[in-house]
């Protein structure tokens, strides 16, 4: 970290000595935006957007690094309310993983940017400000980005063949032109605090200009699927009740609410083969095996030495099944028996199903999903948490 300060040390010291009329008379150091009375400098955004445009970061670098150290200056002073600071150590290795997933060494990195005419110094504020503040979020959120058993269950359904997800929303949609800008960020940052249902659809009568407002903001359900990909993760990353950190559109601040969630049925992919089990005998003998089975795993064990049974593990293409089993294995969910009489002899036959193969399904892991859910929950909350600090910050741009 030494060399990183004298590294910048020298550069500056070159600008004054070498060009003593271009970087005073320019007025580099200059300060040009202040956050709570934290200064950023002209020379700082300059090193922001060429450090950006080095990355080639979507959208303009300008705009881009204007917004990011105002961020990163907000980020650094929550963690510092709290006095959490990372040690050398810690920022020097995540330094070191950013230039690694580059394909780098960490000095050949060094050598790049200083090439473009970036301060390694400038790299290590926005390492440091990110690391920073996804220490802060995980000590701030952590409880409550961790989803339960039943969510993730909701979650897989959802991306399995069978599942999708509808929601009922609520929107609010606040008038922010440039005049109404502050005014309108100040009563996003109290909406969002709204945990009722019924008060949130008050203030949509009261402040919304949607079309919606005169239904209190109460939107049909709609197929997360149709939702935009960017709100989609937050909607998903909700409890009922929970309302999204205010969306900043083209003259208007957007709020929605979500008021309720459901599994719905898409259309299946093929079933390439149906793993199910047969077992026939006399109705007394069946009734007293049905009780006992409970998966097809455990059945052979019971069914074992009983010369009234008769017992098979089939597993069979659909169009290979006969029909009247066929039918009742539709209706049959794994590890669930249908009894039924055949009406070639007299012989009564249990069947199980053990398991449908589908056509290319994906394998969802569980603890993937959980990890997905607890990202996309603590996103949402970190979105929330930095729109506040924003909205409570007296920002100056010169």
């Amino acid at each position: 970290m030494l060399k990183l300060f004298m590294q910048r040390y020298f550069i500056i010291l070159n600008l004054i000595i070498f060009n003593p009329n271009g970087a005073i008379a320019q007025g580099l150091f200059d300060t040009i935006i202040t956050v709570d009375k934290a200064a950023i400098t002209k020379y700082e955004l300059e090193q922001r957007i060429r450090f950006f445009s080095f990355l080639n970061e979507p959208g303009d670098p300008e705009i881009k690094s204007r917004e990011g150290l105002i961020n990163d200056r907000l980020k650094m002073a929550a963690a510092k309310k709290i006095n959490l600071q990372l040690t050398p150590a810690v920022i020097e290795n995540s330094m070191k993983e950013f230039a690694k997933n580059s394909g780098r060494s960490l000095q050949q990195l060094f050598k790049l940017l200083e090439s473009g005419g970036v301060d390694p110094e400038t790299f290590r504020d926005y390492v440091e400000a990110g690391i920073t503040w996804r220490e802060l979020i995980r000590k701030r959120f952590a409880s409550r980005g961790e989803p339960t058993d039943a969510e993730i269950d909701r979650a897989i359904r959802s991306a399995s063949p069978k599942g999708g997800m509808r929601v009922l929303l609520t929107e609010i949609v606040l008038p922010a032109q440039s005049e109404q800008l502050e005014s309108a960020r100040k009563i996003s940052k109290e909406l969002v605090k709204i945990k009722s249902v019924d008060a949130f659809s008050e203030q949509a009568l009261r402040l919304s200009i949607s079309n919606s407002r005169d239904v209190g903001g109460r939107l049909p359900w709609k197929n997360s699927a149709n939702l935009p990909n960017g709100l989609r993760q937050i909607i998903l990353g909700l409890r009922p009740g929970d309302v999204t950190p205010p969306l900043e559109v083209k003259n208007a601040i957007v709020l929605f609410q979500l008021r309720d969630i459901e599994e719905i049925t898409i259309k299946e992919p093929e079933i390439v083969s149906i793993k199910y089990l047969k077992i026939t005998g006399d109705e007394f003998q069946l009734n007293l095996a049905a009780k006992s089975i409970d998966a097809c795993e455990n059945a052979y064990g019971l069914v074992k030495g009983n010369a009234n049974l008769s017992m098979t593990i089939v597993s069979q293409k659909p169009g290979e099944i006969d029909q009247a089993i066929f039918q009742r294995l539709n209706s049959l969910d794994s590890n669930e028996i249908s009894i039924f009489s055949s009406e070639s002899d007299e012989k009564d036959t249990i069947i199980m199903l053990c398991e449908r193969t589908y056509a290319n399904l994906p394998v969802i892991s569980r603890e993937e999903t959980k990890n997905k859910i607890m990202i996309d929950r603590l996103t949402n909350l970190a979105d929330g948490y930095l729109s506040e600090l924003k909205s409570n910050a007296t920002i100056i741009t010169k």
